[in-house]
């Protein structure tokens, strides 16, 4: 059984070298070749010895992602790709990456798993359910080839694709130490965000590697929240029984605390539903507990059966959905004057654009489909 060359960070390739009596520089060329120059395979690695090639092709591979279709959004020129893996050692899946593109950044957003089992209430990968985790290697094969088919350097990565981060931790601890590698793509911390709806003693481990690994000091926490009433918040997210939000909040916490970064709330949305003068006052004193920033994320249509109470607001946005870009984003002006009382008591808020709404590649409509 051959292993993915682009599962390794560059601490174990070099261990692995060392015991094979293999000099440690090597295991540095080899990762700058796979990393930094995004090479295909064993042969295309560069400045190695026919020896050493002859012998990693015995032991490795190095496993891509099959490019199967691609859809980009007439209103803001968002790409999505559906990429197939073909890891021999493992299950084939079809994954979705997207690139959102903005006056003054291009944001890759990857997925870590294909599928997910979270379930949550207002979005479709989980309604596909848990094929598998992705492994490290999978991961960051996503950017590479994000990067060959848009001819872009992301400027930011978003762990905000299909599935829950935290529910497949080591592998995404890999991937992010090896894309913050120097020798490798050399992204800065800052410019990663990993999202999560939390989990128990997820988020302090979490704060915890950071705080081990300085290359990850700065990568960003953010929280789906969508909700600040528990029995409400539960419902959306059924996980959310288990990990309550008082638990969540001291996790939260924890994690400014050990990491000193600021945390993000995603809040979708729901007119009627999660906007009353009570989930504003919660909002409000949620804001002042640690330095934060709130976004607002209009609530997308999915193709899916949704229970109530959020039924006929999906019923009403998929009307909506070709409606022009500027109005696209909000579907109704009340999430304006949501969002300006929020400000007016000081909040830091703002609106997320909705890039790739028309294409299913907004948040919660990714699904494997209609690309």
């Amino acid at each position: 059984m051959r292993n993915d060359l682009r599962s390794y960070t560059l601490a174990e390739l070099s261990n692995l070298f060392l015991k094979e009596g293999i000099p440690k520089y090597r295991a540095e060329q080899v990762f700058r070749s796979v990393h930094n120059k995004y090479s295909g395979s064993i042969e295309e690695i560069t400045g190695i010895p026919r020896e050493l090639k002859d012998s990693l092709n015995n032991s490795f591979r190095i496993s891509l992602l099959a490019n199967t279709a691609e859809s980009e959004s007439h209103n803001d020129k968002t790409r999505k790709v559906l990429f197939e893996t073909t890891d021999v050692n493992l299950k084939n899946v079809s994954i979705e990456c997207v690139h959102i593109p903005d006056e003054n950044r291009d944001t890759f957003c990857i997925s870590t798993q294909a599928g997910c089992n979270v379930g949550c209430g207002f979005c479709a990968t989980g309604k596909m359910n848990l094929n598998r985790n992705l492994t490290a290697g999978e991961i960051v094969s996503q950017v590479y080839q994000m990067i060959k088919i848009t001819n872009v350097y992301p400027t930011n990565i978003v762990y905000m694709g299909m599935g829950e981060p935290l529910l497949n931790y080591e592998n995404v601890l890999k991937s992010l130490i090896i894309l913050t590698d120097k020798k490798g793509l050399g992204i800065s911390s800052k410019r990663i965000t990993v999202s999560t709806v939390g989990f128990i003693n997820r988020i302090k481990k979490f704060a915890d590697d950071i705080k081990n690994n300085p290359a990850l000091s700065n990568v960003k926490l953010a929280f789906s929240l969508h909700s600040t009433d528990n029995g409400f918040r539960e419902s959306l997210i059924p996980t959310g029984k288990i990990n309550n939000l008082k638990k969540m909040y001291e996790e939260i916490v924890y994690f400014y605390r050990v990491t000193g970064n600021k945390i993000t709330y995603e809040y979708i949305y729901l007119e009627g539903l999660n906007d009353t003068e009570n989930d504003i006052n919660r909002l409000v004193k949620l804001s002042r507990m640690i330095p934060c920033n709130i976004n607002i994320i209009p609530f997308h249509p999915v193709d899916f059966e949704l229970t109530e109470p959020i039924k006929e607001l999906n019923e009403k946005n998929h009307e909506k959905i070709n409606l022009s870009k500027e109005n696209s984003l909000s579907y109704s002006n009340k999430i304006y004057n949501f969002t300006e009382i929020l400000r007016n008591k000081k909040v830091a808020v703002n609106i997320r654009t909705s890039s790739g709404v028309d294409i299913n590649a907004a948040c919660g409509q990714l699904a494997v489909k209609n690309i």
